[in-house]
C-alpha cells in the first residue's frame, strides 16, 4: 500500500510518517522541508495543498492518505481567518477531490478536539454536539463535513486529537501550546503564566500515541466513523504547572493572570471507540515531561 501523509514536517505528521513508513511505501508532503531524522528527509516533498494541479500531481497511484497538514493555531485563526479557511478547508477539499479523480481507496481526516467547543459533559465522546469557538474550529469542523460526504465514493475516516505534546513542539512559536510555553519559561527560571485559577482541565496526549493511534485506523478504522484520541484522563493546568517546575528543580512560583475569554472549564476524551480498535495510550506526562524538558 502507497500512502501520502500531509503535513509531514509537522509534530504529529512527522511521528506519523516514521512510524508508517517502515510498513509501507510512504511519500510526505508539507509546505517546509522535513527538519527531523535525516533518515526520512527524501520521503518528504514540498508544495502547497491550496494548488489543485499541485495535489493532482502527489495523489497519483496513491492507496491512502493521511491529511494532517492545517493551519493549527487557534490565535491566528482569529488574526487572519481567510487564512485559516484557505489552509484547512480549500486544501482539504483539493485533496478529496483529486483522491476521487486518481481513485484513492482510503482517506483519513485529522481534526481537532476544538470542533467541539465547551463541553456539554465530560469525558467528550465522538456524538458530543459540536460548537465550535473560533475560526480554526470551524475550518476544522468544515473539514469533517466534507470528509464525511465523500464517504461513499472512499473510505473515510475522522480522527479526533486533543492536546498534544511532543519533544518537536517549538517554543520559540508564540502559537505553541501551553506545555512548550511552561517549559521555556522555567529554563529561564521565570515564573510560568497561568490564565485563571489553573483548576481548568485538559487532555494531554504524547504525539506517538496520537501516530499509533492512526496507524490503527488505517487497518481498522469503520468507514465514516470519526474517533477521539487522548489518554482518556484529565489533569489541571495547575498540576501541569507545578510538575514542570519540579522537573526544572526551579524555587518560582506560576503567576495568575485574567482568565481568557472562552477558555474551556474541563476538557478530556472518551476513547472507548479509539479502544476497540486495539489502542491503549502508552502516554506517561512526568516521564514525557522530563525527557522533552532535557531536549528542548
Amino acid at each position: 500500500m502507497k500512502v501520502l501523509v500531509t503535513g509531514a514536517s509537522g509534530q504529529i505528521g512527522s511521528y506519523v510518517l516514521e512510524l508508517i513508513a517502515k510498513k509501507y511505501e510512504v511519500i510526505g508532503v508539507d509546505l517546509k522541508p522535513y527538519p527531523f531524522n535525516e533518515e526520512y528527509r527524501e520521503l518528504v516533498i514540498t508544495g502547497d495543498l491550496r494548488s489543485f494541479r499541485f495535489v493532482q500531481s502527489i495523489v497519483k497511484d496513491v492507496d491512502a492518505i493521511i491529511h494532517l497538514a492545517a493551519q493549527v493555531s487557534v490565535e491566528r485563526s482569529w488574526i487572519d481567518p481567510a487564512f485559516d479557511a484557505e489552509n484547512n478547508i480549500i486544501a482539504t477539499i483539493n485533496l478529496l477531490d483529486a483522491c476521487v479523480e486518481s481513485g484513492v481507496e482510503k482517506f483519513i481526516y485529522v481534526s481537532s478536539a476544538a470542533v467541539y467547543g465547551s463541553p456539554l459533559y465530560v469525558p467528550i465522546d465522538e456524538q458530543h454536539p459540536t460548537n465550535p469557538l473560533s475560526p480554526y474550529g470551524v475550518s476544522k469542523l468544515a473539514g469533517e463535513h466534507y470528509a464525511k460526504i465523500y464517504s461513499e465514493k472512499m473510505h473515510v475516516n475522522i480522527v479526533r486529537p486533543f492536546n498534544v505534546y511532543s519533544e518537536r513542539m517549538d517554543p520559540e512559536n508564540p502559537y505553541s501550546g501551553v506545555i512548550a510555553k511552561f517549559i521555556e519559561r522555567a529554563k529561564k527560571r521565570s515564573p510560568p503564566v497561568i490564565y485563571g485559577d489553573g483548576r481548568q482541565t485538559r487532555d494531554f496526549v504524547y504525539a506517538k500515541d496520537v501516530a499509533r493511534f492512526i496507524e490503527a485506523v488505517l487497518k481498522k478504522g469503520l468507514n465514516g466513523e470519526a474517533y477521539n484520541i487522548g489518554t482518556g484522563k484529565e489533569i489541571s493546568i495547575l498540576e501541569l504547572t507545578k510538575t514542570v517546575i519540579d522537573i526544572a528543580g526551579v524555587d518560582i512560583e506560576p503567576v495568575f493572570e485574567r482568565p481568557r475569554e472562552g477558555d474551556i472549564r474541563r476538557s478530556y476524551a472518551d476513547i472507548s471507540k479509539a479502544k476497540k480498535l486495539g489502542f491503549e495510550p502508552k502516554t506517561d506526562l512526568r516521564r514525557d515531561l522530563k525527557e522533552i524538558f532535557n531536549l528542548l
